[in-house]
């Protein structure tokens, strides 16, 4: 009994990530008695294992294209990259944020357990033969790299992997054309390594505007990237130093390091959710607009949900916001997801959000229309000549998607966002002066193209 009420508390989570410690902060602020579980590293995969370490080795790799497309105009140079001096960098510069978010959180009264939790009943958690309770429990146990059962898969590596690499192998293959595979291959490629793709299906980046999707396997076949489409994996042998990927087809392709990009699945295996009485799929937890699964003292968030929003940093803290102040009893709302930007960081990006394309081109409720940006003088005069953006207008003229392609799409989608989610007219947008020469000052005019027929 001392045991019991020794581990007892308001609100528990499972997982330390973005879509944890964004709630469990505030909540502990508001007085909560809160406990974290964590089994692996405190602030989950974007900190160490996604976008922060991709973003930071990315980074010198677009300096190197921005200044190779000024060639030939006035800026002749010659890069030299020292790869493990880069990973040193990323590592010096990312290794103490686990710690600095544990401080975060104990600072503000959260307790932080180690270990694995597994579900003993609905209320109760089992870490290392020790239990602890609360009332509220959240589950944001996130996502891992998807495994492939093929002979000799234990020779394959993760994108955790590639993203801790000490030297950069002079051989990478990628299984997967998802924007994490796309992205390494953006990267390893320009870093000077040969990099070869196998992907099942004869497309990349399932999910982004295709026209923009085939334009950049174009451009990255130009920088020596090899795609074999409609194929599969086989097996993997060693062969001296060598690891050599056998796939359906045929093709045998010699690699220092093969890495399995096929996607990730969320952790739901080893959480005991049966003993919880908690619903799952394949693709996640189940949960209701209140973020609630079918127990109803637990709810989930983050990339461990079944759900069609687009499993990013950015919507798993918003689901943490939302929870805070759902949990905290300032809301009693459902969640209302606003319009979610997306973007793949490769080389030209690509970038999204709203209705795309393909949505809008099935139905004639919405009107398509495509932007040259290329042949803008701003984006020709940094090089930029393929840059392309295609909008997407309701019936009422209003702004409800945009798709781009080009070295800028992460400041174009960005700039858009607060168009489309606050619905702002031409009218309302020409009320707001931007700094000159920008693209967010050219987006009152972009709007008015809603209004043509």
């Amino acid at each position: 009994m001392t045991q019991s009420l020794q581990h007892s508390f308001d609100i528990l989570f499972i997982g330390s990530g973005q879509a944890a410690w964004n709630a469990a902060v505030p909540l502990a602020a508001a007085g909560r008695k809160i406990v974290v579980i964590e089994r692996h590293k405190i602030a989950g995969v974007c900190t160490s294992y996604g976008c922060n370490p991709k973003i930071i080795l990315d980074t010198p790799i677009k300096v190197m294209e921005d200044a190779q497309l000024y060639g030939g105009h006035g800026l002749e140079s010659s890069f030299s990259l020292d790869w493990s001096k880069l990973m040193a960098h990323k590592n010096s510069i990312l290794d103490p944020l686990p710690d600095l978010v544990e401080q975060r959180l104990t600072g503000a009264g959260v307790t932080v357990v180690r270990g694995e939790a597994k579900f003993a009943d609905p209320r109760t958690v089992v870490v290392d033969g020790v239990s602890y309770s609360a009332e509220t429990i959240v589950i944001a146990a996130g996502q891992r790299p998807a495994e492939l059962d093929i002979p000799g898969s234990e020779l394959l590596k993760t994108s955790d992997d590639f993203l801790y690499l000490p030297e950069l192998p002079q051989r990478i293959v990628l299984i997967g054309a998802g924007y994490v595979a796309m992205e390494l291959a953006s990267i390893a490629s320009k870093a000077g390594a040969h990099v070869e793709v196998v992907q099942t299906s004869n497309r990349a980046l399932n999910g982004f505007h295709q026209p923009y999707a085939q334009a950049l396997i174009e451009k990255m076949r130009g920088d020596g990237v090899v795609f074999h489409f409609e194929d599969r994996a086989a097996s993997l042998s060693k062969q001296g130093e060598e690891t050599v990927l056998k796939t359906e087809k045929g093709l045998s392709l010699h690699a220092d390091l093969v890495i399995n990009a096929t996607g990730r699945i969320p952790n739901t295996d080893q959480l005991g959710l049966e003993a919880a009485g908690v619903e799952y799929t394949g693709k996640g937890i189940v949960v209701d607009r209140y973020l609630r699964t079918s127990q109803p003292n637990i709810y989930a968030s983050g990339d461990v949900l079944d759900k069609k929003q687009p499993r990013l940093t950015p919507t798993s803290v918003f689901e943490a916001k939302y929870l805070a102040a759902l949990l905290s009893g300032a809301i009693d709302a459902p969640i209302q997801y606003p319009p979610i930007a997306t973007i793949a960081f490769t080389l030209p990006r690509i970038s999204q959000i709203g209705i795309s394309p393909e949505e809008a081109e099935q139905s004639d409720t919405y009107t398509v229309k495509p932007v040259e940006l290329g042949k803008q003088w701003d984006f020709a005069g940094r090089g930029d000549t393929d840059a392309h953006l295609t909008l997407v207008f309701d019936k009422d003229g209003q702004l409800v998607g945009a798709a781009a392609y080009s070295r800028e799409a992460l400041d174009i989608v960005n700039a858009l966002t607060p168009v489309i989610a606050l619905k702002l007219s031409a009218e309302q947008a020409d009320q707001l002066v931007y700094a000159f020469p920008s693209f967010e000052s050219t987006i009152p005019g972009l709007l008015r193209q809603g209004q043509t027929k």
